[in-house]
């Protein structure tokens, strides 16, 4: 499967909201597809029937209009009684839409550091908007290819599974793994708080979020369930993509956009399934990544605090914007 679909899979939630387009083929899905679509459905109907708040809230929303999908890592429990230091580790969509407030909100929380995991066609497509003051660390998860019109026509056959496969990749593929080596060095080394993004926040975004959890010796389950929380902030705007695509494809398309739109439980699954073969996704930063032992102490001290601190996390309030 080529990267380049990877990230065309991405840009899916670009100006992306939530859409059927029904594709007349569906009977020919395979059985695990059309298990999927079950998932998606169901987190569909949620959604529509305005129920979307069955994920709970792990990672606090921060109310900045102009970043989706924007969360604060801070309070997540550790499973050695700690908790996630606020205003430390945040989470988002692109930066492209920021604006002048948002960018100073951010900054004055901490923000110092900035990793976009988006492919060089994404960050051309929409460059994020920066403080001067920041560090930008452009580290792709994947690259392009020349393989993208043949690739998505093969997307669109069978879309459920084929974001499910994204996600062993982000385990096995060796660039992935080179990605994330990068990341934790800089979470080791740099001073300040860290904002790591994709191009909707939910994939490469949730991968990255869930190797973080998981090196600062957070559970399995609040990690499922922090990426299942995606569904609740993800952008409703009026969906384009599909224009694009038959552009580039050459002809109409049919298909389930949604399917690249939700965070499916098995698509998380996938990650900590592949993760499995080093002991889990802890096994697979010690293993693969090459983080030590007391490089797990460094990221526990500087990212977590003891819960019973009077640095707490809550609700973010941030002045209007005049």
């Amino acid at each position: 499967m080529s990267e380049q679909t990877v990230s065309q899979a991405d840009n899916l939630h670009n100006n992306s909201g939530k859409t059927l387009r029904n594709n007349p083929n569906n009977n020919q899905h395979s059985e695990r597809s059309q298990q999927l679509d079950k998932q998606i459905n169901h987190i569909e109907h949620l959604e529509q029937s305005q129920n979307s708040k069955q994920w709970p809230i792990i990672s606090q929303p921060l109310n900045l209009p102009g970043i989706d999908n924007l969360r604060d890592m801070g309070g997540i429990a550790t499973q050695d009684g700690r908790v996630i230091r606020p205003h430390m580790l945040f989470r988002s969509a692109n930066l492209h839409k920021a604006s002048a407030h948002d960018l100073h909100a951010l900054d004055s929380l901490g923000l110092r550091n900035v990793i976009d995991l988006r492919t060089k066609q994404e960050k051309r497509f929409e460059e994020d908007q920066l403080m001067q003051n920041w560090q930008y660390y452009w580290l792709p998860v994947f690259s392009e290819t020349q393989e993208a019109s043949k690739q998505l026509e093969g997307i669109f056959k069978d879309p459920g599974t084929f974001i499910e496969s994204i996600y062993p990749q982000m385990i096995r593929s060796q660039m992935a793994v080179d990605c994330w080596k990068q990341c934790f060095a800089l979470l080791l080394n740099e001073s300040g708080a860290f904002l790591w993004h994709c191009t909707q926040g939910k994939d490469r975004t949730g991968a990255l979020a869930a190797l973080i959890l998981a090196a600062l010796n957070v559970d399995e389950e609040t990690i499922v369930a922090d990426y299942l929380e995606t569904n609740r902030f993800m952008s409703t705007e009026t969906p384009k993509f599909a224009e694009k695509i038959e552009k580039l494809v050459g002809r109409r398309i049919d298909g389930d956009i949604n399917q690249f739109l939700v965070a499916a439980p098995a698509y998380i699954h996938a990650f900590l399934d592949a993760a499995a073969e080093y002991g889990g996704l802890r096994g697979f930063l010690h293993e693969k990544v090459g983080l030590s032992d007391a490089d797990f102490e460094r990221l526990r001290e500087r990212f977590t605090q003891a819960a019973d601190s009077a640095d707490s996390v809550g609700s973010t309030e941030f002045a209007a914007t005049e």
